[in-house]
């Protein structure tokens, strides 16, 4: 069995987010999941912080698959052409990588790592710009696509609240 790597930003996490993990957690003895962004929080595009994507992720799974996972918040560099080895730096070795981000993929390739494509869990309405989007217009349905312990929690930090507020303020990207 290996070690995987599985990258995300998380905003927030939903099913899709799940399905891939647990899928991986079958197949794999660890799955790393790296935390893109990590430093980014407040804006619409990253409206929660490092330690809210962390607690969502944590809650979302079983005690036995939290022992198989290792969580690692990783920032960003800005600078794409550094990306994979400042992410290397920052994780244990990984044997595999899965992504279905076409940027993390050319990043890799780039490098002469292959990344495998994740089956998708329902897609469209499964990303996180949808969601956020549907919590900025006030539309309760957000909540159908976030596993119900994520969802107990964005709602105890008020989180469609948040994501309103941004949008008022016209929040930008970090």
């Amino acid at each position: 069995m290996k070690r995987v790597l599985f990258v995300g930003r998380f905003q927030p996490f939903h099913h899709g987010h799940q399905y891939a993990i647990k899928k991986l957690l079958k197949k794999y003895k660890e799955v790393v999941v790296v935390i893109g962004s990590s430093e980014d929080s407040f804006t619409l595009e990253n409206p929660f912080t490092c330690g809210e994507r962390i607690e969502m992720i944590r809650l979302c799974f079983s005690k036995s698959e939290l022992a198989r996972m290792v969580i690692i918040p990783v920032p960003d560099v800005n600078d794409n052409r550094i990306w994979v080895e400042h992410l290397f730096m920052h994780i244990p070795p990984v044997e595999e990588v899965y992504s279905n981000n076409p940027l993390v993929k050319m990043l890799f390739s780039k490098h002469g790592i292959l990344v495998k494509t994740v089956e998708f869990y329902d897609r469209g309405p499964k990303e996180g710009s949808t969601i956020r989007r549907l919590m900025a217009d006030g539309k309760k349905e957000w909540a159908i696509h976030v596993p119900k312990n994520a969802v107990r929690y964005l709602e105890s930090i008020e989180a469609d609240q948040r994501i309103k507020k941004l949008v008022r303020m016209g929040a930008r990207h970090s």
